[in-house]
């Protein structure tokens, strides 16, 4: 290709969460010899928890999405990206509106959650006017990267007239383990759950399950959020408190997942659950809830874990996995076949191209 393919990502900040772990990922891993990405942060440099290396970055060091716009016209002026992408629907919808200053640019977006969920969970309903603006902002859109086939069908259904912008590619693993995983499965039964501590994460009805165990186990909470006391409050009611490890934030999460038997997702949605892959990158079986996302997506039924409908179906996995485990170099070989980064960054580089061709 005799120019490269210029392509500039812009996110909210690089705290922790999916879409900017993910978004910096593909950022940093495309073909340099094909694309000339740059990565735009409109939050602040200081509160960044993602290390970004040889990509160019710049930090608005703003506080909210709203104040960095000028910023994201004068850098889109500047480097006259071939492609912009964004991921969150409140910076898409304000990046994407300058499409009408940039006519040669394409604008891509990728969806970050399944919006149904949101709304029942965050009490996200758009006003007239965000609504709107969502309208318009999809219309102006070239592509629309959905994470997984529920949430490509879900927008399909909300806007049907850009059903033709959309396509699905899964999340990538970012990171493999291989030196650091034991294949062994460990001698104490140790459970696992990573993720915000929101009641669309369902660590209550998790919690119901583990009350009918009647061996004994540790059940790791990774993560934090404005539930917590909540999630509290059943663990007393269930006489778990003792059994529970808290943990609000850590950079070895791989270390918990390796160290653990099951990692158990009660989530009653999940755009594509990325902490549910890394458990099977490094051999943890998984138990999750059925919802709707990229969840099924991931799980291979017997093969790196089960779906489940209700407490006690979770339960009697639960026990089978104990009396029956699963081989762990198995479960990596399931996933590595489908979202390795090799494979999940081709994809990307192969819609980016398609994009600007035609």
């Amino acid at each position: 290709m005799a120019n490269k393919i210029k392509i500039l990502f812009i996110l909210p900040s690089l705290r922790p969460g999916g879409a900017e772990r993910v978004v910096s990922f593909i950022a940093q891993h495309l073909d340099k010899t094909k694309f000339e990405p740059k990565l735009l942060i409109v939050g602040y440099e200081k509160k960044a928890v993602y290390s970004i290396e040889n990509i160019e970055t710049v930090f608005l060091n703003k506080s909210r999405v709203l104040f960095g716009i000028i910023g994201i016209f004068n850098n889109i002026k500047t480097f006259k990206p071939d492609i912009v992408m964004t991921s969150i629907a409140h910076l898409t919808m304000v990046t994407v509106l300058q499409s009408y200053f940039f006519r040669r640019t394409k604008f891509v977006s990728r969806e970050a959650n399944i919006k149904k969920i949101s709304r029942q969970y965050h009490n996200e309903m758009p006003s007239v006017i965000g609504k709107i603006l969502s309208n318009r902002s999809y219309k102006l859109l070239d592509l629309i990267i959905c994470q997984s086939k529920d949430m490509a069908n879900e927008l399909i259904e909300l806007h049907p007239i850009v059903a033709h912008k959309i396509t699905i590619i899964n999340n990538p693993i970012t990171k493999v383990y291989a030196s650091e995983i034991t294949t062994a499965t460990p001698t104490k039964t140790n459970y696992i759950t990573v993720g915000r501590l929101h009641e669309e994460k369902g660590h209550c009805r998790i919690l119901e399950a583990l009350s009918l165990l009647d061996y004994d186990f540790n059940y790791t909470i990774i993560g934090k959020g404005t539930y917590k006391d909540t999630i509290v409050e059943k663990a007393k009611e269930l006489d778990l408190m003792d059994k529970i490890i808290w943990v609000d934030f850590t950079d070895v999460v791989q270390k918990h997942l390796i160290e653990s038997s099951v990692f158990i997702q009660g989530s009653f949605a999940e755009g594509f659950p990325n902490a549910l892959l890394e458990s099977c990158t490094v051999g943890t079986p998984v138990i999750a809830y059925k919802c709707l996302g990229g969840t099924s997506e991931i799980i291979a039924t017997g093969i790196n874990g089960f779906l489940v409908d209700s407490e006690i179906e979770l339960k009697e996995k639960l026990v089978n996995l104990k009396l029956y485990p699963m081989d762990r170099r198995q479960i990596i070989t399931s996933v590595m076949k489908k979202f390795s980064p090799e494979q999940i960054i081709e994809h990307y580089e192969k819609t980016f191209t398609n994009l600007v061709r035609n």
